[in-house]
């Protein structure tokens, strides 16, 4: 059964309530460079495509198995505060980017990573690239949290100042 919300406005978190977990997401096969080659191949017109994918169905599971040891079971996790890119079965944070710090989240879809529905997400301030988040699957619906849980963000930090302000100016 699924979890009830418990705040009023979805997304919206108390700043006094700390932080709290919105989504996470794995990478996809295609933030690897052979990922990409195969979606470039299997990408191909119709009865290409697919026999080539029958033909070599082992490979893109053994990629995203070594892919996945490889990196350390990397994942990229949105709060209500941050971006976090975690690693390990403990989920050790690696890297982070508070949300409060970026201007904007750009799409780069490299070669072969349409076929997955994955593209890398440039975290920028300024202009300046923060970090990058290689072969996110669902690229957008995660690129429209982010950006939505920065404009909550912000707008509860605009009215916890302006109370702050109106208390401060009261008698």
């Amino acid at each position: 059964m699924g979890e009830i919300s418990k705040e009023a406005v979805a997304g919206v978190w108390p700043l006094q309530l700390g932080e709290a977990h919105i989504t996470m997401t794995f990478p996809s096969i295609s933030a690897t460079a052979i990922g990409r080659l195969l979606g470039s191949i299997y990408g191909l017109p119709y009865p290409i495509g697919f026999l080539i994918h029958l033909l070599t169905l082992p490979l893109p599971v053994l990629v995203a198995v070594g892919m996945y040891v490889a990196t350390g079971f990397r994942r990229y996790q949105l709060t209500s505060q941050r971006v976090r890119i975690r690693r390990g079965i403990g989920a050790r944070e690696v890297q982070q980017v508070p949300l409060a710090e970026l201007d904007s989240v750009r799409l780069q879809q490299r070669p072969g990573q349409n076929y997955y529905r994955a593209a890398d997400l440039e975290l920028v301030a300024g202009d300046k690239v923060l970090v990058t988040l290689p072969g996110v699957p669902n690229h957008e619906a995660f690129q429209h949290n982010i950006l939505e849980a920065r404009a909550a963000l912000l707008q509860v930090r605009e009215c916890v100042n302006a109370q702050e302000t109106a208390a401060a100016a009261s008698p």
